[in-house]
């Protein structure tokens, strides 16, 4: 089995400094996947706690929204061509080790800019039963941001995204401070040019610990319920081009 960081130019793993536990933890995932931290391919992102909400609801929601972008700016400015995202409670089972190396060695054959090896979407927008192993592609919304791939072409316009939610308040209806999957996801409602793509099936999950985001339901998260409101305002005006 090839490692899963051949298919990226650079992998990160968000890891808070004081949870030596989920480091240990996912050391283990990524040997699992044929993965070691090494300089240039494989590097960890030793994340701090905020300590002020700056307009999230709550600090563990501004601190992981803090830490992806900061992940993509690096990556912006390192020229990196693909970046493999992976959050410290990453989990993909041992069934799935073989599956989740063959599908991220597709993504060289195909377009894409946004890759979820794990998601969970809400019906009735999401994956049908029944459907073909491989890579699917979606406009919906996607909660959870524990394994996911950018490419190059998206990363300046997102991150001027997610800098502009940073300057707005909460609830504003282009985007403030939320989590970042809802984040991601109103943006790629309103820059549906950029092709998202699934794992079918999912292929990652977040492992069962405990928890330093609070956890609620999907379709309570901000910026879901906005980006399924402008996700379909934008079908409608693309229909009647």
């Amino acid at each position: 089995m090839a490692p899963l960081s051949d298919a990226f130019a650079l992998t990160r793993v968000i890891n808070l400094r004081d949870r030596a536990d989920r480091r240990r933890e996912i050391t283990a995932q990524l040997h699992a996947l044929g993965m070691d931290f090494a300089p240039g391919r494989v590097e960890l992102y030793a994340a701090d706690r905020m300590t002020s909400l700056g307009g999230f609801d709550s600090l563990g929601t501004h601190g992981c929204f803090r830490s992806h972008l900061d992940i993509l700016r690096d990556a912006r400015d390192r020229g990196v061509d693909s970046l493999l995202v992976m959050e410290d409670d990453c989990e993909v089972l041992s069934r799935d080790l073989s599956r989740i190396a063959d599908l991220a060695a597709a993504l060289r054959t195909r377009a894409w800019h946004f890759a979820y090896f794990g998601h969970i979407v809400p019906p009735p927008e999401g994956m049908k039963p029944g459907a073909a192993p491989g890579w699917v592609e979606y406009d919906g919304p996607v909660q959870t941001t524990v394994l996911y791939a950018v490419n190059r072409p998206v990363l300046a316009p997102l991150i001027d995204y997610l800098e502009a939610c940073l300057t707005r308040p909460g609830g504003h209806p282009v985007g403030g401070p939320m989590p970042v999957d809802g984040a991601l996801t109103m943006f790629r409602a309103a820059r549906p040019e950029f092709l998202t793509l699934l794992a079918q099936p999912v292929l990652a999950r977040q492992r069962s610990s405990r928890s330093d985001i609070s956890v609620r339901r999907f379709e309570l998260i901000p910026g879901i319920r906005q980006a399924m409101s402008l996700a379909r305002r934008i079908k409608r005006s693309l229909r009647n081009v």
